[in-house]
């Protein structure tokens, strides 16, 4: 395709040949997306080739150069500009160099140069280098004999620096990592990422640890259109513990067939402080049990079924010891909706399972479990449903020292019926159009009783008491104990809807459940069974009460002891971004030991772009503070910073020393806008700790 035709205005304009011209005075040059304007300028058409001075501005896809002396040519679109000051289009970036190489679309050189994306009057920081190259047609930029100077402090130095133009993944290393803690002390990460293919990647990080030596870690990732997955691996010579420590972990997830799916999932740590020593609070307070499994998934027309084999490495501690869950080697589970009824609502499930345990009995077991559902009446203001079932359980317990293993089976029938009303009325308080419901719910459960002291437990559990439980067949979850009922939960309701919108404002809910026979099935054969009549009472309200505040309060009240048994009370409001205020008051007289805490946190302007940032998590019942954190955050626009101290419970045991009960760790980040982060990141803490966080610290586009 022949190059779009050249146009040329100028004062005064001369042709010295059939293929050269030469212009002088306010000279604009167009052609395509390519403006070039001088005060001369002279074009030969037979190369293509346009020289132009003394002052130039060049306008080139958006992008804006200024310079002396330009010696460019249009269709390569190579040449070199002197003295240039560069600005990136539809972005914020900026450069100037003693000379600019023009090196084919989308693509410049520069020497002796400095880049930044602080604005034109502000040199808060920038990048200098030798030899700077930004490519624009791969979006990566490459500094030679590079630093970067923060109002005029090198901070940086690197002989070789690469930094991305754009979102995408390049190849390089990534912004080196600076934290500490009263754990391991310095600890200074260097990561490099490998971008191997568009589906495949590489992160490799080596970690310094100053209390306890160099760590070596990799993680690769892969993805293709019917499996992807994530392997990553590390390891420590620990001089602090004298001893090898390791970290591994797999994940692969494969669709077979378009019905057939399979994953395996494999995660092993080399001893039960690992996370405590090396993992942030996230990873403290959730990887109690590691599992390692392998799955198949099968969806049929109408149908489902599941298989597995899974075990678990289970992380211990002093204070807080954990009972080691059952392995299912295998685990085979089935699932159906079938038609058979018209009207109906049929459903067919039942399990297969070998569990396998190094201390407790174990042994196989198996169960179906098909129930109906048939509507009496539903429409929009009412409905009964009627549900009929059976839970029918067989187990075959193996030999276990000296218990002798034995063949159990356990049926029983189910029914319960669902009922409810609802009803609205539209009204107007203060101005304000509104709709509100009312809406009574009773909820009947029979199941007989039947003896299974005699039954093991290996997967059983006494399910939260709650307002979504109340309305549930069975208070155990899993499949070993089924609770004898004869009850009926009595619920009310009412929701108030903004009349213009629909939004729902504000609810508010009572329940209870109360017990025709008392409930005889326990957990374990130890337990005493309750000799009540009706249950705890449940009281819950809520919602956002005006314009951005969200109040929200929750009772279990005892009502047979006259005593609060757990209470959750929330205030919460966010005006606007980088405005959050929460407090929190949650009291748990049902677990051991009691729990009974408040929870402050907010994030804040201070001034025009500082922010202050904390939480503080305290037990009225220790008197002993569980989680603080304070920090400021400072936006400049083109770079912030970032200061937050924390220091949380790892360790709650009464003989803990307090080096070894709480974990401290400071953050200290700079963040040069879309080029590099120096120092250790902490947006994750900063949302996991306070409601409502926002990032103050919008990403800067270079292009």
């Amino acid at each position: 395709m022949p190059e779009p035709a050249i146009q040329i205005e100028a004062d005064e304009a001369i042709a010295r040949s059939r293929t050269e011209a030469e212009a002088h005075g306010n000279v604009i040059i167009q052609r395509d997306t390519t403006e070039v304007r001088s005060e001369w300028a002279q074009y030969d058409s037979a190369t293509d080739h346009l020289k132009a001075g003394d002052a130039v501005r060049m306008t080139r896809d958006g992008d804006v150069l200024t310079g002396n002396n330009l010696d460019y040519y249009l269709g390569p679109r190579r040449g070199t500009l002197d003295n240039p000051d560069y600005h990136v289009a539809q972005g914020v970036a900026r450069a100037d160099a003693v000379k600019l190489l023009f090196d084919g679309p989308d693509r410049y050189k520069m020497r002796s140069a400095r880049f930044t994306t602080c604005p034109a009057d502000r040199d808060d920081w920038y990048l200098r280098a030798s030899t700077l190259s930004l490519d624009y047609a791969n979006n990566v930029g490459m500094a030679y004999n590079g630093w970067i100077q923060f109002y005029g402090v090198p901070i940086l130095y690197s002989p070789w620096l690469n930094f991305p133009l754009s979102g995408n993944r390049q190849t390089g290393f990534l912004a080196p990592s600076i934290a500490f803690d009263n754990r391991n002390g310095i600890d200074i990460q260097t990561p490099f990422y490998w971008n191997i293919a568009p589906n495949y990647d590489a992160t490799f990080y080596p970690r310094y640890l100053t209390d306890r030596g160099t760590m070596l870690g990799a993680e690769f990732r892969y993805l293709q259109p019917s499996y992807n997955g994530q392997i990553r691996a590390e390891r420590i010579s620990d001089h602090k513990e004298e001893e090898d420590r390791y970290s591994i972990s797999f994940l692969h997830r494969q669709q077979i067939t378009p019905r057939l799916s399979m994953s395996a999932q494999v995660e092993k740590v080399s001893d039960d402080d690992y996370f405590n020593d090396f993992g942030d609070q996230v990873a403290v307070a959730s990887q109690t049990n590691l599992p390692r499994e392998l799955a198949f998934n099968y969806a049929g027309d109408g149908w489902s079924g599941l298989a597995r084999w899974q075990r678990f490495q289970t992380l211990q501690s002093e204070s807080d010891p954990v009972d080691i869950p059952y392995a299912r080697l295998p685990q085979l589970y089935y699932s159906s909706s079938p038609h058979w009824i018209k009207g109906a609502q049929i459903s067919l499930t039942g399990e297969y399972t070998d569990f396998s345990h190094p201390t407790k009995i174990d042994g196989q077991r198996m169960w179906v479990n098909p129930t109906i559902t048939y509507p009496l009446l539903q429409t929009s203001y009412a409905f009964i449903k009627p549900k009929v079932g059976v839970h029918a359980s067989y187990y075959m317990l193996n030999d276990n020292g000296n218990i002798e293993g034995d063949n159990i089976s356990r049926v029983l029938p189910t029914f319960s019926l669902d009922s409810g009303l609802i009803f609205e009325r539209d009204d107007t308080f203060k101005g304000w159009d509104y709709t509100q419901t009312l809406e009574p719910r009773a909820y009947y459960v029979y199941i007989p009783y039947k003896d299974q002291s005699n039954l093991p437990n290996f997967d059983s559990a006494l399910t939260d008491f709650s307002l979504a439980q109340i309305f549930s067949e069975n208070r155990y979850s899993g499949n070993d104990r089924i609770n004898d009922a004869n009850q009926i939960t009595l619920a009310l309701t009412t929701r108030f809807f903004e009349g213009d919108s629909g939004e729902e404002r504000f609810n508010a809910t009572i329940g209870q459940r109360f017990y025709f026979q008392d409930q005889r099935v326990t957990l374990d054969a130890y337990e005493k069974p309750a000799d009540v009549q009706e249950s705890d009472l449940l009281i819950s309200f809520g919602g956002r009460l005006w314009r951005q505040f969200i109040a929200n309060y929750s009772l279990q009240y005892n009502v047979n002891e006259g005593a609060t048994a757990r209470a959750d009370a929330g205030l919460g409001w966010a005006p606007g971004e980088g405005r959050a205020l929460n407090l929190r008051y949650v009291m748990n007289r049902n677990v051991s030991p009691i729990i009974e805490q408040i929870d402050i946190s907010g994030q804040w302007p201070i001034t025009r772009n500082w922010y202050g940032v904390a939480r503080y998590n305290y037990s009225l019942k220790d008197h002993s503070s569980l989680e603080a954190l304070a920090g400021l955050e400072y936006n400049a626009g083109c770079w912030a910073l970032r200061l937050v101290a924390q220091r949380y419970v790892n360790d709650d045991s009464d003989t803990a020393e307090d080096e070894d009960k709480y974990t401290v760790t400071y953050f200290a980040m700079l963040e040069l806008g879309g080029l590099v982060g120096l120092g250790s990141n902490p947006v994750a803490t900063l949302r996991q700790s306070i409601p409502g966080y926002t990032d103050v610290v919008a990403p800067t586009s270079i292009k």
